[in-house]
């Protein structure tokens, strides 16, 4: 195999700052730490024109086949790599499996990651066999976690033998744990409460419930001020994709008298020192990939509360999917036991050597 290879990632960087902007920017830099000359095409509608990322090898990529074969053509790469949930750019490249003189391209080695049920369920359901078709033409599926990987089996038919089970996180950098990455009031506010709850995600509809899970996070608080007199909560918000649940979320704050403990933030630059200063952090989802923030937590030794509604690493405390009273029980439990122990880092998975090793047997078969 070439000991430089290129490879071309079509995923996100921020802005927003959320679990698949962490994944493609800190692969990105993994990938260079091996040897190989990378680039992230960045396809996020924020991110078109610019990334908050000072990086050269970050472009920006419209969502689309036109775009996409742009960047394959200027790049020519050697293995391109899948992690959002375009179909149009994946049906391009299940057909650039078949047809690449066609289009102009040498013959390429595709890989995918599916990080979430959002690649089974946005699929237009007009060109979602055609979209089918192009994931079992990939060299390998990776899912990031049993759920997916056995609906990469049910609902795609995809071949096992060429799917893969490998999490999400990578590490974040000594830079992003830097607290001067945080607004004076984001600081101001964590300093003013005690013990301090961290969750992170979009405000979203799934299934027709909060997708995840901030109603929950509010009804704990409101749950544990008594016992805890201090609580308080940030909820850093990667993207409002429902404004009406804002409203209704806002309008709960206000109904219950928790303006004062909990803020929401949005477009931080990391949220690795949040997460590090906080006495626990809350993964609410009614659906989920590999939370990266339960991993991020557990490795700067913060206690982490996570739903059930998938499979969860040991180091998370569990509680029922969308059971605000199970939440605030927990979360008394973690508050009461303190900082996970030291030996927890050690056993949070590094993603990047995996990826890398698949890369390599990927690309082995192309010589």
């Amino acid at each position: 195999m070439n000991p430089s290879p290129r490879i071309l990632l079509f995923g996100e960087a921020p802005p927003p700052y959320g679990g698949i902007q962490a994944h493609c920017t800190r692969l990105l830099a993994w990938l260079r730490t091996q040897g190989a000359v990378v680039r992230l095409a960045n396809t996020h509608s924020r991110g078109v024109a610019a990334s908050s990322v000072a990086d050269p090898d970050i472009v920006p990529s419209r969502n689309g086949v036109i775009p996409a074969l742009r960047q394959i053509r200027a790049f020519q790469p050697d293995l391109i790599h899948l992690h959002v949930y375009r179909w149009r750019i994946t049906a391009l490249l299940g057909w650039l499996r078949l047809h690449p003189r066609a289009f102009g391209t040498a013959p390429l080695r595709t890989v995918v990651t599916i990080h979430g049920e959002a690649h089974f369920t946005t699929i237009p359901h007009l060109v979602r066999p055609l979209v089918h078709e192009a994931l079992r033409r990939a060299d390998v599926l990776i899912a990031d976690n049993p759920m997916l990987l056995e609906h990469l089996h049910t609902e795609i038919g995809a071949d096992p033998q060429r799917t893969r089970l490998i999490g999400a996180f990578l590490p974040p950098s000594a830079a992003e744990l830097d607290r001067a990455l945080l607004p004076p009031a984001v600081l101001a506010f964590a300093a003013a409460h005690s013990p301090l709850i961290v969750g992170n995600g979009a405000v979203a509809t799934f299934k027709d419930e909060d997708k995840y899970g901030v109603d929950l996070l509010i009804a704990a608080i409101d749950a544990l001020r008594d016992s805890h007199p201090g609580i308080g909560a940030i909820f850093c918000i990667t993207a409002v994709h429902d404004r009406a649940r804002m409203q209704i979320l806002e309008k709960d704050l206000a109904q219950r008298g928790l303006a004062d403990r909990f803020v929401f933030v949005q477009d931080l630059p990391s949220l690795a020192p949040l997460f590090a200063m906080a006495d626990a952090t809350v993964r609410a989802t009614n659906t989920d990939g590999d939370a990266l923030s339960v991993h991020e937590s557990a490795m700067l030794g913060t206690p982490v509360l996570a739903s059930d509604v998938v499979s969860r690493p040991a180091y998370a405390d569990l509680f029922r999917n969308r059971d605000a009273a199970d939440l605030a029980r927990v979360m008394g439990e973690v508050l009461a036991r303190g900082r996970l122990d030291a030996d927890v880092a050690s056993r949070v998975e590094h993603a990047g050597a995996a990826l890398w090793q698949l890369y390599q047997e990927v690309l082995a078969k192309a010589d």
